[in-house]
């Protein structure tokens, strides 16, 4: 006999004792999709944040080295890793109908990797929001709709979800074309803020996002901070710690040593293609220093150790550790 459906306090409730959105579902006997629509109607509703600990979660699947806390602002999440390996990769710009070689890399180094691997993050720019741009239109062109995105964007990060091991976390942050999505109906239409699916969230269940999350006590991660050719090293001159962006389309990674610890600059690439016709706005000229890949972040003893990448050659052969991952 299916359970009877929980009242908004019972919801409530339970979620602030289990705090993790897999347990809330099976303890109701609900989908994970579902009881992420619910806790977000539920925020809405009754103006709370309903914040998730998977300190619980981690145990069960083996991973005790870390621990993922939730912002009741979204702004800020805090992830904690002891041991383990971090993907990071950003500015996707899925496309609709359209496969990368960096994301095909990512799936399957993601794959290949395996238990290894504590957490994917998506450092932004995964929606890129073409026709619902300030910008003018370039001569004809036609972008993609907004529905037809945001299913491009839910079939891409359907890949990824599919190829992690159990307990491995998905975590994202907001671009500034992602925040084209939420931009454009909170000043056409204010007036349905709150209504389930205005935010890019909603359509993303298995994806907690923030604006920065901050890695154990010595990394940022963050879309974008500085720009221009010295942006890796203004980062991490400037924020005495690790940082890691995305929006530059670089991918690098700048070394500080000061007197006692040595931080990194990390840049992550983007996982797009550079044809993408997203980037016609370019009108034919090379994006600087731009090539798609991303980070690959290793942790042993709470140490970061030096970043890796996951590279697409000139000829789009994607390589890591010297093993071809993805091909056009």
């Amino acid at each position: 006999m299916p359970k009877a459906k929980a009242t908004d306090q019972q919801f409530i409730d339970l979620w602030r004792q289990l705090q993790s959105p897999s347990a809330v579902a099976q303890e109701l006997g609900m989908s994970e999709r579902a009881t992420h629509l619910r806790r977000v109607a539920i925020e809405g509703r009754y103006k709370i944040q309903l914040v998730a600990d998977t300190k619980k979660s981690d145990k069960k699947h083996g991973h005790e080295t870390t621990r993922l806390i939730i912002s009741e602002r979204r702004d800020v999440n805090r992830f904690e890793i002891t041991d383990g390996i971090m993907l990071v990769g950003s500015d996707a710009h899925y496309s609709p109908g359209h496969l990368s070689v960096a994301h095909k890399a990512l799936c399957n180094v993601l794959a290949d990797l395996g238990d290894k691997v504590q957490a994917v993050v998506l450092n932004g720019d995964i929606f890129d929001g073409g026709s619902a741009s300030r910008h003018p239109r370039i001569r004809w062109s036609k972008a993609p709709t907004i529905q037809q995105e945001l299913e491009a964007v839910q079939e891409r990060l359907g890949e990824i979800e599919a190829n992690r091991p159990p307990g491995c976390k998905l975590l994202r942050t907001y671009g500034n074309h992602c925040a084209r999505y939420e931009t454009r109906l909170a000043n056409q239409v204010p007036e349905y803020e709150g209504v389930p699916g205005f935010v890019l969230r909603d359509h993303l269940p298995h994806w907690e996002d923030s604006l920065r999350i901050d890695v154990n006590d010595d990394m940022v991660i963050i879309h974008d901070w500085h720009s221009g050719l010295h942006s890796g090293w203004n980062d991490v001159i400037k924020g005495g710690c690790h940082v890691v962006t995305g929006h530059t389309h670089e991918l690098s990674a700048k070394a500080h040593r000061g007197f006692k610890r040595t931080h990194y600059g990390v840049k992550t690439g983007m996982l797009a293609d550079e044809f993408q016709s997203e980037f016609d706005y370019r009108q034919g000229k090379p994006g600087f220093n731009w090539q798609s890949g991303f980070a690959v972040l290793t942790w042993v003893d709470g140490i970061l150790l030096h970043p890796e990448f996951c590279a697409v050659r000139d000829d789009g052969r994607a390589y890591f550790r010297g093993d071809l991952y993805a091909t056009p």
